[in-house]
């Protein structure tokens, strides 16, 4: 975790004149406190907090201005104010001394309490002072170029920039870290990009400015931004930073696919600094992302020998073993974090699913009960749900399904979506679809509610509501090829419109040539305008993928049809106890022999 010490205004009784007159207290800079944190940690290793007291301002000396017992008086009420929370009266009457006076002390204390007022123009006017009275001081020329951000003028930025260089005894590399710290929390984006840009055209070999450019990318939400200026920054790395580019590198490639590309470029790395862990961590990240559980379980344990309290990779190795249905090992990994602080609710959410798929139903329920808060509450609730659905207690189902307070709309969505599936398991199709008609007054695009109504409009033969569903899910999504394929086929089954059948079954065949559901269609399309042989190829191909009675029923048909009666009557033979609840498949060569069709019916 970031190690930040908290910072207090001084509170002592003021003593003495003098040192009111030199302005002596707390110095609000434009972070408000002066801070120590890593540069990079665990808990977020792109934070960026520069610790300014490791490198001492040193302004230069100025010459103390005597001051009048009036003056002073100001002063001492300023400072009593002050203490009071009256920052911006403090302010005003310090300001309008420090004019007055030219009082280089007078004009630092002004810009500090300008810091607390957080009011823009009191703080530009105290800048301005403090740089005319003070002109080799750096810190209000730090705070002028970020003022200069803040109003979009890039150029007076770059050059306020230039004299606080000048100034500055810190170290390039440190102040270049500063700068990504105070423009990405202050300056709009678009003018802290250019900025940025501008350094590192300044600094072209200096890793801190490709590293300061990516923090503030990454910051603005500019992510391939942000990993060309890390790639960059990689080139000019050295021995201290090498580890803090990687570790940045590592986050982005998490955020940005492909994975294998993040896996690719961190293995050199990790070969010459395996014992960076949370390097380690983030490639185990990216191998689960690229479906390499094995290797991710490998690295994961790799982790966990070496730290054994790393939390987080053990909950991230079990939640693979759950994904393996390697329940037993993901139980005790899951046992191992369980009482630690922030893992409470994944946890007892995580044991339940474990203990749910094993059907200790009753376990499972206890640990769901355990889930109180956070993002699994809904979820645990939804599962408590469906567990006492299938125990045939649907009254309890929605009992909880009601109590169920949703903060959020996808918590919503979720308790009106488990009330359509089980109205639509209890056959009660009416109901479902009114509960579908909740989530869709919700999310009016949401294709899965949309596609699960269609589909009880069918049927409830309201024929006229399912095809606008299907037509409704082609127009947010035209590739969505379930949508495609069961309006091509609806055409094809009732032998109308096959010409808007056979482009939406097309379009259907091009996204997924695959699936034998949509081959089916197409056999089917063809069967209906007649072109049999041409139905024969796709209905065969669809057989050969998977063995269907509704498949095997056209294709039988298409046989027959053609005139291949053996043909029909062998694969009828050898397939149809496959399928006894199928009455029509059952009974399909007596009825074809029987009306002797010249032209089959569906």
């Amino acid at each position: 975790m970031l190690n930040q010490r908290l910072c207090k205004p001084q509170q002592n009784r003021v003593r003495n004149i003098r040192w009111l007159a030199l302005g002596v207290g707390s110095l609000f800079l434009l972070t408000g406190c002066f801070q120590k944190e890593a540069l990079i940690s665990a808990a977020d290793p792109t934070s960026l907090v520069v610790a300014e007291e490791a490198v001492p301002v040193v302004e230069p000396k100025e010459q103390v201005i005597p001051l009048k017992a009036g003056d002073m008086y100001q002063i001492l009420v300023a400072e009593m104010m002050a203490l009071k929370g009256f920052e911006a009266q403090a302010f005003d009457i310090i300001f309008k001394l420090a004019y007055k006076l030219r009082s280089p002390d007078l004009a630092k204390r002004a810009f500090q309490f300008s810091m607390k007022t957080y009011d823009a123009q009191k703080i530009e006017a105290a800048t301005s002072l403090w740089r005319e009275i003070s002109p080799n001081a750096t810190t209000p020329w730090r705070a002028s170029f970020l003022i200069a951000l803040r109003q979009n003028d890039v150029k007076k930025a770059l050059a306020d920039w230039e004299r606080y260089r000048a100034l500055s005894k810190a170290p390039l590399e440190r102040d270049l870290l500063m700068v990504a710290q105070k423009v990405g929390a202050s300056a709009p984006s678009e003018s802290g990009l250019v900025f940025m840009q501008s350094l590192v055209k300044k600094y072209p070999d200096t890793w801190a400015s490709y590293f300061s450019m990516g923090l503030v990318a990454d910051g603005f939400n500019q992510l391939d931004v942000a990993l060309d200026a890390l790639e960059n920054a990689r080139k000019y790395q050295t021995e201290t930073s090498e580890s803090k580019i990687h570790q940045f590198l590592a986050k982005l490639y998490l955020q940005i696919p492909p994975a294998e590309r993040g896996i690719s470029e961190l293995e050199r790395y990790l070969k010459k600094y395996p014992q960076d862990w949370l390097v380690q961590e983030r490639m185990a990240r990216l191998e689960v992302q690229a479906s390499r559980y094995d290797a991710a379980t490998v690295r994961y344990n790799l982790i966990l020998t070496a730290e054994p309290n790393a939390y987080t990779s053990r909950l991230s190795l079990a939640l693979i073993q759950i994904e393996q249905k390697n329940f037993t090992l993901a139980e005790e990994n899951l046992l191992k974090v369980k009482d630690q602080k922030g893992y409470s609710d994944v946890v007892n959410y995580y044991l339940g699913l474990i203990n749910q798929e094993m059907k200790n139903t009753e376990k499972a329920l206890s640990y769901f009960d355990r889930v109180k808060l956070g993002a699994y509450y809904v979820d645990a609730q939804l599962h408590r749900s469906e567990i006492y659905f299938s125990k045939e207690e649907p009254d309890h189902a929605f009992e909880i399904l009601n109590r169920i307070e949703g903060k959020q709309v996808k918590d919503v969505l979720k308790v009106h979506r488990a009330k359509a599936i089980f109205y639509s398991a209890l056959g009660q199709s009416k109901q479902a679809v009114e509960a579908y008609n909740e989530v869709l007054a919700l999310a009016p695009n949401h294709i899965g509610a949309l596609m699960n109504q269609a589909m009880l409009f069918y049927d409830l033969k309201q024929l006229g509501s399912y095809v606008a569903n299907l037509k409704r899910v082609i127009e947010i999504d035209p590739n969505e090829a379930d949508a495609l394929n069961a309006l091509g086929y609806h055409y094809a089954e009732r032998n109308e419109n096959l010409a808007e059948a056979e482009a939406l079954l097309q379009r259907a065949y091009q996204i997924n040539p695959e699936s034998y559901y949509i081959l089916d269609s197409m056999g089917w399309l063809y069967f209906q305008k007649g072109q049999y042989a041409l139905a024969k190829t796709y209905l065969q191909k669809a057989l050969d993928i998977q063995m269907d009675d509704e498949v095997l029923i056209h294709l039988i048909r298409t046989h027959w049809q053609l005139g291949e009666r053996e043909q029909a009557r062998t694969l009828w033979q050898k397939n149809h106890k496959d399928f006894l609840q199928n009455e029509t498949l059952q009974g399909l060569i007596k009825a074809l022999e029987k009306t002797n069709l010249e032209s089959p019916t569906n």
